[in-house]
């Protein structure tokens, strides 16, 4: 991402999260993390807009990565972004922001495209928007006060790890002699403690929400490095194959032929043998590497995939195998008696309790 798509120019880290009365829905339903990244990214453009009111169809730069957990993997969805410190012209010029911009308003354009999308979706009607909005602390909340220069790239790869990281860091999980699990994170005012004491299966109830389904995009790109948006400004090859001169003050992409890509193909093997201690280079008859003569993907190419295992004889899906029936879990209740410690604090017991503000923003623990 640093190497072949992001130009070099100054960057902000941006994190935006909501109320917890509307992280219940993305309890149950994984598409508003998809959402939530694209409320951030058209207030963050509407924010520009008003920014450079003399520029036509000017766009940022932006990556946005969703997550959903704190730091005690408490369900806490919120959404991380890189965010150029300007805007991107049509003809491939970049026009820098001020060094001291305010990014304040930027929260409010944000609660706006949040419930607004909620409301398109029939999660939240009129009147709670109303509530909502007459609040003293919204909850909703922005935080842009990590800048970087242009030329600090290993700063801003630090930070698009970050946004990438797994839920559970194993340097602060302990499985104790007498079969519960420890996990450590930071102090959570809503729980009162900074760390989570539970049984295996519990801890795995706390995880099971956080884990991406299949095919599920964990991060995105918008604005200028959309890929639609890269090919029209010449940072990419066109669809002709023919390649085209890119800005002086932004990145040359050449994706085939780069440097970093080139490596990025050579070491695929080497990381998977590390990881699964299998050479997946090698043969599995005489043990030499092999050459790579094709790439199948599935599902587009299921059919030849089949067609390949059915003449060696390999092919053994696994529907097809007998399976045994399966009572279910005897803790049907466990998981929703786990979550019932965090959101019991946000149900509201009387309509004068349901009016007033809250405490207080809200914080990423």
């Amino acid at each position: 991402m640093v190497e072949e798509v992001l130009p070099e120019v100054p960057y902000a880290g941006v994190v935006f999260t909501i109320p917890k009365m509307l992280r219940r829905f993305f309890l149950w339903d994984r598409s508003l993390y998809g959402e939530l990244c694209r409320c951030a990214y058209a207030a963050t453009r509407r924010f520009f807009e008003a920014q450079f009111p003399s520029l036509e169809r000017a766009v940022p730069a932006m990556v946005a990565a969703p997550q959903s957990w704190g730091s005690l993997l408490n369900h806490h969805p919120h959404c991380h972004a890189v965010a150029s410190l300007g805007v991107f012209t049509r003809d491939a010029v970049f026009h820098p922001a001020p060094d001291d911009v305010d990014f304040a308003p930027l929260e409010e354009l944000f609660r706006d495209e949040v419930l607004s999308m909620m409301l398109e979706r029939e999660l939240i009607n009129e009147e709670r928007i109303e509530l909502l909005r007459s609040w003293r602390h919204s909850g909703f909340h922005v935080n842009a006060d990590r800048r970087m220069a242009a030329e600090d790239r290993r700063e801003l790869e630090s930070l698009l790890q970050y946004m990438e990281r797994p839920p559970v860091s194993l340097a602060r999980l302990e499985y104790r002699a007498d079969g519960r699990v420890l996990y450590r994170g930071k102090f959570n005012p809503n729980l009162g403690r900074d760390h989570q004491l539970c049984s295996a299966v519990e801890f795995l109830a706390l995880l099971v929400p956080h884990i991406a389904l299949r095919y599920e995009s964990r991060i995105r790109t918008y604005g200028a490095i959309s890929t639609s948006i890269r090919r029209q400004l010449g940072w990419i090859s066109s669809e002709d194959g023919e390649e085209t001169a890119a800005p002086n003050d932004v990145v040359v992409v050449e994706e085939e032929e780069s440097e970093f890509v080139r490596l990025r193909r050579a070491n695929w093997a080497r990381l998977i043998a590390r990881t699964w201690l299998e050479d997946p280079s090698l043969c599995t008859s005489c043990g030499q590497p092999m050459s790579i003569l094709a790439a199948i993907s599935s599902p587009a190419q299921d059919d030849v995939i089949e067609r390949i295992l059915r003449a060696r004889g390999e092919w053994d899906p696994p529907w097809r195998r007998e399976r045994q029936a399966r009572g279910p879990p005897r803790q049907t209740e466990m998981f929703t008696t786990v979550l019932d410690e965090e959101y019991s604090q946000i149900v509201p017991e009387s309509e004068e309790e349901l009016n007033q503000d809250p405490p207080g923003g809200d914080e990423i623990l």
